[in-house]
């Protein structure tokens, strides 16, 4: 295969000098220490309260980034978290429970309930259907006010508030103002463990395919009731600071408005970042909210300045000082660095190498069975008693018209489709009926006709995601950095270091992935399969666009894993491909089997030829039929 090794020839101070400047979280602890000593240095009690404030709508903001940037759902429910965490941290100083402490550790179990509650729409709706219906939440806060009057003071307020304190002793001015910082910069840190971990990634990829996130062993509905409530998490911590930063709370503070404000914030900053939170609630906090005339035309300004920056900065200014960054300190550094490291250790050599002491990935093949399944939709019948076996160490193929059911089946196989009746094992195991992402994580692999794109994943990322069907994601461990962190972490780097040295791609690891042409991408989606070690690989069409030299690269790859033992199963309308690479061929025609074999007896079956010659004529009637040439 293709190595296509990238040049390095490089300055060497690049790659350290932008290594330097990617250490984002030493950066983050070197700005809010400073941060913290303004005081010190003069800052009045007026601008302690404005970055306080800018404090606080971080912590708001970063919750909306990992729900709203991240995980790709526009859950509207923030501003009840927000409204709940000060609301019960008066309450409780009304009842002396003064400790800050107590009120952090009261606000952030109510957030953890109201994200959950709610994110519960977010189970059966998503995006914009998702928006509009969690806004009835914001709509909800005056009601609520209102109905516990007692305790909240209803629409009067709640006033009276002083500072509270914290081990028992009572905080100043500046003492709070310190724990405002601490608490944004522990919050920030650990959201940054968790975004770049393995959850992290998967949420990137639930933002691009619910589909695909099911196929790599993840549950959609688990991963964004688990984004509902971490994102919330962080709005209570700011409705806590929030009462004792004001001393008064009305309905006032949790309106529409304060949406509105928050959202821009969050796009301003940059939705996909977890410094972009602070950069947004700077820009809101020193700009409109210092203009007392603002408010009455604030809903027109946030609309312009939302559309001005979306258009202009779709990454929002956090994507905007990346592009900076990325000029003044050109990519050819790190990232690339990875790619060199790989094929340093002698993995270029794609799956003809061998003997250049990489280890290749094991592929533990089970034998695949498919008896009776059947499918239908509105009546018309996809699947009509369909048969196939495919066994470990063998390329089995799925050939047909279009229409065949050659997709539904894969799509029946990994769970992505109920069958009506039949029955399918892995090894002997019942599959039939589990979910997708249950029968991914029992060893079934695939990948699909049109590979998804990941934003700004690199090639080593993407293949890392294969192995989100290896084991849970860990999330104490990996917002914690536990050592379970570091033994999956280790892992996963190690196994997708193999399966691209095992591709001859180790040169690409450290790419953007979308920045790679289809056919690379089509072979990157192999690659990722192959990382998660899979019982069964379902390849939906991967030569479709491809020209000769991929193809041959994919046929290398495809019979590379085959001879590493594992169970091939390709769908394909490339027919001389599929005769060339194939063990095993089913035709299929209207939801049947009409023929299986080896190639050579599949070729010559009269009934594949019949139903070709019969479709091909009413096509181009003078042809004579050539299954050889066909891309049926």
């Amino acid at each position: 295969m293709s190595t296509g090794r990238m040049s390095t020839g490089r300055m060497s101070t690049g790659p350290r000098l932008r290594a330097l400047v990617l250490e984002t979280p030493a950066l983050a602890v070197v700005a809010f220490a400073l941060v913290a000593l303004l005081p010190q240095f003069g800052l009045g009690g007026y601008w302690q309260q404005q970055v306080t404030l800018i404090l606080i709508y971080t912590l708001i903001c970063s919750g909306l980034n990992l729900s709203f940037g991240y995980a790709g759902e526009l859950a509207l429910g923030q501003i009840a978290v927000f409204a709940s965490g000060a609301y019960i941290s008066g309450i409780l100083y009304q009842h002396g429970h003064t400790d800050i402490l107590l009120g952090f550790a009261v606000a952030v179990c109510l957030a953890a309930l109201t994200g959950l509650l709610a994110g519960i729409p977010g189970l059966r709706l998503s995006r914009w259907a998702l928006a509009l219906v969690s806004f009835f939440y914001v709509l909800l806060i005056p009601v609520m006010v209102k109905l516990f009057e007692s305790e909240t003071g209803g629409t009067e307020g709640l006033a009276g508030i002083l500072f509270p304190s914290l081990f028992g002793q009572p905080l100043d001015r500046s003492g709070f103002y310190i724990v405002a910082v601490v608490t944004t910069l522990l919050w920030l840190l650990l959201l940054r463990n968790l975004i770049v971990s393995r959850f992290g990634q998967h949420l990137r990829i639930l933002a691009a395919s619910p589909t695909l996130t099911e196929t790599l062993g993840g549950s959609v509905y688990r991963l964004r009731v688990q984004a509902y409530v971490i994102g919330a998490l962080p709005a209570g911590l700011a409705g806590v600071l929030y009462t004792y930063l004001t001393g008064y709370l009305s309905p006032d503070a949790f309106t529409l408005h304060t949406l509105i404000a928050l959202l821009a914030a969050t796009v301003v900053g940059g939705a996909a970042s977890v410094w972009g939170a602070p950069a947004g609630a700077a820009v809101l906090v020193l700009g409109p909210l210092q203009l007392k005339s603002f408010e009455e035309y604030s809903t027109m300004a946030y609309g312009v300045f939302l559309i001005v920056i979306g258009t202009a900065f779709s990454g929002g200014l956090a994507g905007l000082a990346r592009n900076v960054r990325d000029r003044l300190l050109p990519r050819s550094g790190a990232r690339d660095d990875i790619g060199d490291e790989i094929e340093g250790g002698g993995g270029g050599g794609g799956v003809d190498g061998g003997g250049d002491g990489t280890r290749n990935p094991p592929v533990p093949g089970k034998r695949l069975a498919v008896a009776g399944v059947e499918k239908s939709f509105a009546g018309l019948r996809a699947l009509d008693g369909v048969d196939l076996t495919a066994e470990p160490g063998t390329i089995t193929a799925l050939i047909g018209p279009n229409g065949a059911g050659k997709t539904t089946l894969l799509n029946v196989v990994s769970g992505l489709t109920p069958a009506g009746a039949g029955r399918i094992e892995l090894d002997g195991r019942g599959l039939t009926g589990l979910r997708a992402h249950h029968v991914s994580r029992l060893g079934v692999a695939r990948t699909f006709q049109t590979p998804v794109g990941l934003g700004s994943m690199s090639v080593l990322e993407v293949v890392e995601s294969g192995r989100f069907r290896k084991g849970n994601i860990g999330l104490l461990a990996a917002v914690l950095r536990l050592p379970k962190h570091y033994r999956v972490r280790k892992a996963d780097r190690e196994a997708a270091v193999a399966a691209l040295s095992f591709a001859g791609l180790g040169h690409a690891a450290g790419q953007d992935a979308a920045s790679l042409p289809l056919g690379t991408r089509r072979l990157l989606e192999v690659v990722r399969s192959v990382a998660g070690e899979p019982s069964v690989l379902l390849l939906d069409e991967p030569a479709a666009g491809l020209d000769d030299t991929e193809l041959r690269e994919l046929g290398m790859l495809m019979r590379g894993i085959r001879d590493a033992g594992g169970t091939v199963v390709l769908v394909e309308h490339n027919v001389p491909f599929v005769m060339d690479v194939a063990d095993q061929v089913f035709v299929m025609e209207l939801g049947r089997v009409i023929a299986a074999g080896p190639p050579e007896e599949v070729r010559g079956d009269q009934r594949v030829i019949d139903s070709y010659l019969g479709r091909r004529s009413r096509e181009r009637p003078a042809a004579e039929p050539d299954l050889d040439s066909s891309a049926t």
